[in-house]
């Protein structure tokens, strides 16, 4: 069975979701440009590469759907390309989505997400809280939050609970980041007879099968 080189991650979702941040944070550094604007900050698509433990991972940072000087036909153009280049490897989509109100434009951006992407890639697509710093501050898991917001929790179930959350601003972020790459793992740990229990003694440094 062939060996896993590196995992390419792909962050999509809506301006201002915290996708540069996600970045930074599963990197470990602050590789992506992140500021507040109604506009994207990300208006080509911005590659770093870095690694998790020692598990090489290469993070594609996208430009929001919306709230772009780009047109329609561009933003495809340069998803088209994007897709063509991260799926020379193992490649995971990571849907980015704020812990908060599940807006209408919110709505719109994964429905275009999901169309772009299709059925099979789908079935790699992760989604991704942030805002998990304004959880831990009104003290409230998020289960508890999904469960109070219906559109959200339904999501989730579409996509076969295949979700996490970040806190973004926490010092010391590579708990969390390893926890999300074990949950990602964790299928093919099984079907390949390993045992998870030894991945989170030494977390995404033992060799990850494809």
């Amino acid at each position: 069975m062939e060996q896993v080189k590196g995992l390419n991650v792909v962050l999509l979702g809506k301006t201002r979701a915290g996708k540069s941040l996600t970045g930074n944070t599963i990197l470990g550094r602050p590789a992506f440009k992140s500021k507040k604007s109604s506009r994207s900050i990300t208006q080509d698509v911005a590659v770093e590469s870095g690694s998790v433990g020692l598990f090489p991972v290469t993070v594609y940072d996208t430009p929001g759907l919306f709230d772009t000087e780009m047109s329609e036909d561009e933003i495809q153009k340069k998803y088209k390309e994007l897709l063509q280049k991260c799926e020379s490897g193992p490649c995971v989509f990571l849907l980015v989505i704020k812990a908060d109100r599940f807006t209408k434009e919110e709505r719109e951006t994964v429905e275009k997400i999901e169309k772009m992407l299709g059925e099979e890639r789908l079935k790699k697509t992760w989604i991704l809280f942030t805002r998990g710093d304004e959880l831990e501050e009104e003290n409230v898991t998020i289960n508890e939050f999904l469960n109070g917001t219906e559109q959200l929790k339904k999501l989730t179930e579409k996509y076969g609970q295949r979700y996490h959350v970040f806190n973004n601003k926490a010092k010391g972020q590579a708990g969390q980041v390893q926890e999300l790459f074990i949950k990602m793992f964790k299928p093919h740990m099984n079907s390949l007879g390993e045992d998870l229990e030894t991945l989170k003694q030494n977390p995404l440094t033992r060799k990850i099968h494809q």
